[in-house]
């Protein structure tokens, strides 16, 4: 039976359920078992109180105890910050309907020199900065930071002869809340670096950590690309290529 036809067909009570709630319900169906719908449909928790219907079971009831330990529920998402919830804008769409910007150097291409990584093939968001060369202490520091939906754009110098990203490091700044990260250098850890569910870029692959000595600058203009960056700007990226506008681009 699909979830909505289950909603359908409960007549003992009725719960007002919206997209952005968050919610555990319980269904008696007409075979008296009992199901629960997992706390991983919704996103971002009520500001109010739900009304309970009577013929919930209480969480604090035996079955429901029983129940918690045997059949965990998934978890709930991350919660995501309006940078992040944002629609996603075509990198193409955008450089059609932007040329007045595209002239003016608000708006600029990042040459197609980057491989695409990660589940989260397109993103976008205001840019963070570092610059490094084969050293990634700066680049671990902020990304232990909270991201509130933003990209980390390291300047790596165009280096190939180590990683400065790996898989540990793009599991983590997606658990912080950084929706991509683009990398003037190589990273490693390919095939877990495409199971997590971030989106990175990268002029390649190395399997060679880098040194760990602290050199370079955050929060500075970085060259990439042929495109120079400021923190602050905004960087959209998607299959077609990266782009870079100097404010934030309406849909």
């Amino acid at each position: 039976m699909g979830i909505g036809k289950l909603i359908l067909t409960c007549s003992k009570f009725v719960l007002p359920i919206q997209p952005h709630l968050s919610v555990r319900l319980v269904f008696r169906s007409h075979d008296c078992r009992t199901l629960f719908l997992p706390r991983c449909l919704p996103t971002i928790t009520p500001s109010g109180q739900l009304p309970r219907s009577p013929h919930l079971p209480s969480s604090y009831s035996p079955f429901n105890y029983w129940h918690k330990w045997h059949y965990p529920l998934c978890p709930l998402p991350r919660r995501y910050t309006k940078g992040q919830l944002m629609a996603t804008i075509a990198t193409a769409e955008a450089c059609d309907s932007n040329a007045a910007l595209l002239a003016s150097h608000d708006l600029r291409v990042l040459q197609s020199v980057f491989q695409i990584y990660g589940q989260s093939r397109v993103f976008s968001g205001p840019v963070v900065t570092v610059k490094v060369f084969e050293d990634n202490v700066l680049v671990r520091e902020l990304i232990e930071s909270r991201g509130d939906g933003k990209v980390l754009v390291i300047d790596g110098g165009g280096s190939m002869r180590c990683a400065l990203v790996g898989g540990n490091l793009a599991q983590l700044a997606h658990n912080n809340g950084w929706v991509g990260i683009v990398v003037n250098g190589c990273i490693r850890d390919v095939d877990e670096i495409n199971a997590c569910g971030i989106g990175v870029r990268a002029l390649g692959s190395h399997p060679m950590k880098s040194y760990k000595k602290g050199h370079g600058e955050k929060h500075g203009p970085v060259h990439i690309a042929g495109t120079l960056i400021h923190e602050g700007e905004w960087l959209y990226a998607d299959s077609d290529g990266i782009l870079v506008s100097a404010t934030e681009l309406s849909v």
